[in-house]
């Protein structure tokens, strides 16, 4: 049975929760005052699924918590609503004591006791009209794929926006991988990802990949499976998505991958920034490792975020450059994968501005409707004639 995962079970935060919270801090107050403007009343509801304890020993926040923040920090915009659901009964009491401090504050801030999936319904029936943000970070298996469906389904249509970001946990492909391999197939493993995955299909995906990679390990069945289960879960609900791996340690296996679902392009142009601020956070916060140190003059976190800037840049200039080689109109947010391409989640913002700018100036592209944020922008490319 799934449970909460780094939303306040350990100490301080791990590499792996630095990302995951680092996006949210990012991504979360966008999406609430972005999704809930055109509402009225402008409303998001929040819903951490798993939100363990709320904040670490040490005293930083957990997933939980940020959600707190970001609904503190909107609220003179928007009225951010949370509901947060904790299975263990401790955690849930220290959970509920970190909501009160925020509830003392006016935030509205509903928390449950027991399974996430148990109050799917009550989420959707509170969301009525508001915009939804479904954060799902179990550690194991996630929650059965009926339940996730519906649970995107149930709003009606794509607006209010419905959005959500669930861990897909590798561990559990690879132990069930190795069981399918072993032709256990009732083990708990197999049964919990059949569950997760609406169905057998993973198996074929896993073993496929294990054999094609040289049967080593498990890790490109792991980023086979989660990007299908991305891709499916996506066709299921009608909505765009991202899956990004997520590693403890540079060059080890991912201990997750965080699959993003959301119904519109401004989505995935903002979770992309928030993915690429979240690794410059997590790459700090490892330090380069000892085979990167060796040919480094010195050895700082700083250069490896540059080396990736410069990288990133390079890139988003490359694919403008083909993008807008027909020199027709192009919205920038419908454009996001184009632009990013490789870059998805590494390259920011800042780094399409930087490389846009660059264009206009030498004349190879131009701003055929300047938006108030960069991803609202009309471009085009210059076409010369010879």
């Amino acid at each position: 049975m799934a449970v909460g995962t780094g939303a306040g079970l350990l100490d301080e935060a791990q590499p792996q929760s630095v990302f995951k919270h680092a996006i949210l801090d990012q991504y979360l107050i966008r999406f609430a005052v972005m999704t809930a403007a055109k509402l009225s009343p402008k409303r998001a509801v929040l819903v951490d699924g798993f939100a363990g304890r709320g904040r670490h020993d040490d005293g930083s926040p957990a997933s939980s918590e940020l959600m707190m923040l970001a609904a503190q920090k909107a609220k003179t915009t928007t009225q951010v609503d949370l509901f947060l659901v904790e299975k263990n009964a401790a955690d849930y009491g220290r959970l509920d004591e970190v909501a009160n401090e925020y509830r003392a504050r006016g935030a509205i801030v509903q928390t449950r006791h027991g399974e996430c999936g148990a109050f799917l319904d009550e989420v959707i029936a509170g969301a009525a009209g508001a915009s939804l943000f479904l954060f799902l970070d179990p550690c194991g298996a996630n929650l059965p794929w009926d339940q996730v469906v519906t649970a995107l389904k149930a709003k009606r249509g794509s607006w209010p926006r419905t959005e959500a970001l669930l861990n897909f946990s590798a561990g559990l492909t690879r132990r069930a991988g190795g069981q399918v391999k072993a032709g256990q197939l009732d083990a708990d493993g197999v049964k919990r990802l059949n569950l997760v995955c609406g169905g057998e299909w993973w198996q074929e995906v896993a073993l496929g990949a294990h054999l094609a990679s040289g049967a080593k390990d498990w890790e490109a069945a792991a980023h086979s499976v989660a990007e299908e289960y991305g891709a499916r879960l996506a066709r299921a609900v009608d909505m765009s998505g991202s899956v990004t791996p997520v590693l403890g340690q540079i060059g080890r296996q991912p201990i997750y991958h965080l699959v993003f679902l959301t119904h519109g392009a401004q989505g995935l142009w903002v979770m992309s920034d928030a993915l690429a601020v979240a690794h410059e956070k997590w790459l700090r916060t490892l330090g380069p490792s000892d085979e990167q140190a060796e040919g480094m003059l010195f050895n700082t976190a700083d250069h490896q975020v540059d080396e990736l800037r410069q990288l990133a840049l390079l890139r988003v200039r490359e694919n403008l450059e083909h993008l807008l080689a027909d020199g027709k109109p192009k919205a920038v947010a419908q454009h996001t994968r184009e632009i990013f391409g490789q870059s998805f989640g590494l390259a920011r913002e800042k780094d399409f501005n930087a490389a846009l700018r660059a264009m206009v100036a030498d004349g190879r592209a131009e701003i055929v409707t300047r938006g108030k944020k960069p991803h609202q922008h009309v471009i085009r490319g210059s076409i010369t004639t010879g």
